[in-house]
């Protein structure tokens, strides 16, 4: 119900969000370097990986970081989509280096986004209630930020919250017929 309303980005005064004025980094390669940057921080980097030793994927933690980036106006989400790769790769190899046991992504079970969401949401908020108060740095900042994120859009998934219907596989009956249909002898 706190959705923005139809129409209402055309009624407020335009480019007053950070995401609607351009990217302060347009060259993916600087958006790298940012990332890169900001992660090496040892303040970040403890954070980042007490997060991912506790269980939290490092899909996830690149998703959302990237995420964040877009919705500052740090870059567009092109250059995340570009960028994507190489941050995680760093993350694996950050949390290779440093001999942390780590999850890659969720297991490709039949849980449901929403599921996956509220998982994250609680690993997250495990990994800041563990940082001592008096550690409030850049790190902690981040991943207070990554669970107001996450937080946000657990509910508002397009799946029911309870037990989902299995699928039945498609019989050849139930397969669509038309003059645009594959593979379907239509008698002609």
């Amino acid at each position: 119900m706190d959705g923005p309303i139809p129409g209402q980005s055309l009624t407020r005064e335009p480019k007053k969000a950070r995401y609607e004025r351009p990217p302060e980094i347009a060259d993916p390669n600087e958006a790298v370097e940012y990332h890169l940057t900001k992660i090496a921080k040892p303040e970040v980097l403890d954070d980042i990986l007490h997060a991912l030793e506790l269980g939290l994927p490092i899909k996830t933690m690149t998703q959302t970081m990237l995420t964040m980036a877009v919705a500052k106006g740090i870059h567009n989400i092109d250059v995340s989509l570009i960028i994507a790769d190489v941050v995680e790769e760093y993350l694996i190899s950050t949390a290779l280096e440093a001999g942390i046991e780590f999850r890659e992504d969720f297991d490709r079970t039949e849980e449901t986004n929403e599921k996956k969401k509220k998982r994250v949401d609680a690993l997250l908020r495990k990994a800041i209630d563990e940082i001592e108060e008096d550690e409030s740095d850049e790190g902690y900042m981040l991943l207070e930020g990554m669970s107001d994120l996450v937080s946000s859009e657990v509910g508002k998934g397009d799946e029911p919250t309870g037990d989902t219907p299995e699928v039945e596989e498609e019989t050849p009956e139930e397969k669509p017929v038309g003059l645009m249909s594959r593979g379907q002898n239509n008698g002609s």
